[in-house]
């Protein structure tokens, strides 16, 4: 008997957890939210498939592409090397490149690097590095950055001139400099270049100066934001401006603006706030910026002249 009091009990149980299993949840299921884009600004534009912000890409877009360079061979040469100009590129989504054939004549593997070049009067950092094996040749293309080009508003390149620095592949210990190399395109060279130094002067002393352009966050080639920088130095020797502490919204950024600015000339650099530091004190509008700066004796190091926590 209680053989069959214990099998009934087991079915039982097991028709309770078949009704369990079967059993729906009667809570509604919440309908998924549609997500909601935030509303695009000036400031906020989205990049092109490329990495440029629409912005640039008109500045880019209205470049003109037309100038340019004639074949010359062996345009400098000296016993380390010897630098033949092949032409010019536009379609670098990065800037215009000048294509260069260095030629190595030591006996050892270097890098050819460019420390300044000089587009229509304006000091702009330049992109070149090629690996060069000992007693061979190799094209290798300088970049002039769009982004800069616009800072300067230089829409049409009529003059480059550029200067090689060779350093060896193994210590990085430099090795020479050559002069200025210059090469002119087919554009016009009889205009004068114009110069705008219209903005904030936060730097105006000695035949030295240094005017604040505004503050770009649309582009995102810089990976952040930057402040657009004029630098002037109409003294007889060379210089190195450098940013050396930058707060933004009363947060002390990692920045870097480095510029070597020749006797009388004028020069556009940024000074970059990483996307990376923004993020991490969550900084999504600019309110306030504070940048000071250093200004050095290229040649020997001295320094010139330090100035005080400028506030743009």
């Amino acid at each position: 008997m209680k053989r069959i009091i214990c099998l009934a009990l087991c079915a039982l149980a097991a028709l309770l957890a078949c009704a369990c299993g079967n059993t729906k949840d009667s809570t509604p299921t919440q309908a998924p939210q549609e997500e909601t884009q935030a509303p695009q600004t000036p400031d906020s534009v989205p990049p092109t498939e490329d990495g440029n912000s629409l912005s640039l890409k008109k500045f880019i877009s209205s470049f003109d592409k037309k100038p340019e360079v004639a074949e010359q061979k062996k345009l400098y040469e000296d016993e380390n090397l010897s630098v033949s100009v092949k032409g010019i590129d536009y379609t670098a989504v990065s800037g215009p490149q000048l294509q260069l054939n260095i030629e190595n004549r030591s006996n050892k593997e270097i890098v050819a690097q460019s420390p300044y070049s000089i587009v229509n009067g304006y000091m702009i950092t330049p992109e070149l590095n090629g690996k060069i094996a000992a007693a061979k040749s190799a094209d290798c293309s300088l970049t002039l950055p769009y982004f800069k080009l616009a800072i300067a508003n230089i829409t049409s390149i009529k003059k480059v001139e550029f200067a090689v620095r060779l350093v060896d592949a193994k210590t990085y210990n430099p090795i020479t400099t050559t002069d200025l190399i210059t090469v002119e395109t087919s554009a016009k060279q009889d205009e004068e270049v114009e110069c705008d130094e219209s903005g904030q002067v936060a730097y105006d002393k000695d035949d030295i100066k240094i005017i604040f352009k505004g503050v770009n966050i649309d582009r995102a080639y810089s990976d952040g934001a930057e402040l657009m920088v004029y630098m002037y130095n109409g003294t007889d020797q060379k210089i190195a401006v450098r940013a050396k502490d930058v707060v933004v919204n009363g947060y002390t950024m990692t920045s870097a603006m480095n510029s070597t600015i020749l006797p009388n000339k004028r020069a556009v650099d940024v000074v970059t706030f990483y996307k990376l530091d923004m993020e991490e004190h969550d900084i999504v509008d600019i309110d306030s910026i504070k940048v000071s700066f250093t200004i050095k004796d290229a040649d020997n190091w001295e320094t010139i002249d330090s100035t005080d926590m400028i506030s743009v």
